[in-house]
């Protein structure tokens, strides 16, 4: 079925669809912008229609420069939608795979550049507060394909539909735990939400797989690799393979991504400082 723009509006190109969103690029006159719809699955489930309602209640809360901006929130004949800013660049997917199609894995100074951008912006992103203070604010849903590098070097971080913030009532938390593998063991087994330190593992397994191009699972299938993640987390020995980080660096990455939450003790502004000092 094509894509329905919201009346007035063109389809420019369909940007993809996952398990909750229906994503196109769409024109009203000489503006483009992001359109979201749920998927037909999700339209009828209480956790698609929650995930639409969280990510366009964070945007409204959080406005940084490492987040797309809500345009508008509306519905038509074909049911809800947002309409965010478009995020022009190339995920952090993009770019292992462009890599590793010359053989290679992506340059030590880029995997800097990413790693010590993203954790800082994290850091901001947790940091968040407003007139009313804190916002306790978190992605939930990290990985390489929501890590988007812009073109001139820019971080940004897209789909927060599985985002939990202050305030947040008990009607939009569900069950869903983020993306395989980078989604954190505890959170993976059920014993914890999305939250600030499932962000924090959640891209130090983004930029491990940034920095190695391997799969961080031995498994490939979703149940045998939701039980290993469950059981152990991520490979953590892929961290010796990663080339040019230095001593720090490296041991930040590998406490970060501690099975037990209560080993890791690494923030994402401590992991900031650590990959920072690696450029």
């Amino acid at each position: 079925m094509a894509y329905a723009a919201p009346e007035g509006m063109t389809v420019v190109a369909t940007l993809g669809g996952g398990s909750v969103f229906d994503v196109a690029l769409v024109r009203d006159g000489a503006r483009e912008m992001v359109c979201k719809r749920l998927s037909a699955r999700a339209a009828s489930s209480p956790a698609g229609r929650a995930a639409l309602v969280r990510e366009g209640r964070a945007l409204v809360l959080v406005r940084h420069a490492a987040l797309p901006a809500l345009l508008r929130v509306d519905s038509d004949a074909r049911g809800p939608f947002l309409l965010e800013t478009h995020v022009v660049g190339v995920a952090v997917s993009g770019l292992v795979e462009r890599w590793r199609a010359r053989g290679e894995t992506v340059p030590p100074r880029l995997f800097a550049h990413v790693a010590e951008a993203a954790a800082t912006a994290l850091a901001e992103l947790h940091a968040h507060a407003d007139a009313a203070g804190p916002i306790a604010f978190s992605h939930g849903d990290l990985g390489p394909d929501h890590l988007i590098l812009g073109p001139i070097g820019e971080v940004r971080f897209v789909d927060l539909g599985g985002a939990r913030f202050r305030g947040m009532e008990a009607g939009l938390e569900s069950g869903d735990r983020g993306t395989l593998p980078y989604v954190a063991p505890e959170i993976a087994r059920g014993e914890a939400s999305p939250s600030a330190a499932g962000d924090v593992y959640a891209l130090a397994a983004t930029l491990l797989f940034l920095a190695v191009g391997e799969p961080l699972t031995t498994a490939r299938e979703a149940g045998a690799m939701l039980l290993e993640i469950g059981e152990r987390g991520v490979r953590r020995e892929l961290v010796d393979r990663a080339v040019g980080l230095d001593d720090a660096a490296r041991d930040a990455l590998f406490r970060a991504l501690a099975p037990d939450p209560a080993a890791r003790a690494t923030s994402a502004r401590d992991l900031a400082a650590a990959l920072g000092g690696n450029r």
